[in-house]
């Protein structure tokens, strides 16, 4: 609820579902919360508990099999009217892992006020008079 609220101080999340269960079945994702927000599809994993770099991993690899799966470009909330969106994942955790991949966006903060400052920080010399899109291997997050 925290991470919900933090968010509605900058723009009220839409699709917002809490234990989002996308592949159906046991063992796959699971992430805490599903929104879509200022734009861009996200699926976030709060980690209150410090865990090992193995375990972290295994739960980015589960993230990756199903980006190979496509399953996701039929959700519900893709937009009709562009090519469907992998979510990027938001880890919100006093821990920085060692994490990686190279097909999803990971992202990870200490909470969502982090990710709007550091947001911020990154696009602040390029503002220009329309919203700037940060993009990495076709995955697109408006936070502007």
């Amino acid at each position: 609820m925290d991470v919900y609220k933090q968010m509605c101080t900058y723009s009220t999340p839409k699709q917002a579902i809490v234990e989002d269960k996308p592949t159906g079945r046991k063992g796959g994702i699971e992430p805490d919360l599903f929104c879509i927000f200022k734009g861009s599809p996200f699926w976030i994993e709060i980690q209150r508990n410090q865990y090992t770099e193995q375990k972290m991993q295994a739960k980015i690899n589960l993230y990756e099999d199903f980006f190979f799966l496509d399953e996701w470009k039929s959700l519900h909330w893709q937009p009709e009217d562009r090519p469907a969106l992998f979510p990027s994942v938001i880890l919100i955790t006093p821990v920085r892992y060692a994490v990686s991949s190279e097909h999803i966006r990971i992202i990870q903060v200490a909470s969502i006020h982090e990710l709007m400052e550091k947001y911020k920080s990154s696009t602040k010399q390029q503002r220009e008079a329309k919203p700037i899109t940060q993009s990495s291997g076709g995955i697109r997050i408006n936070l502007t």
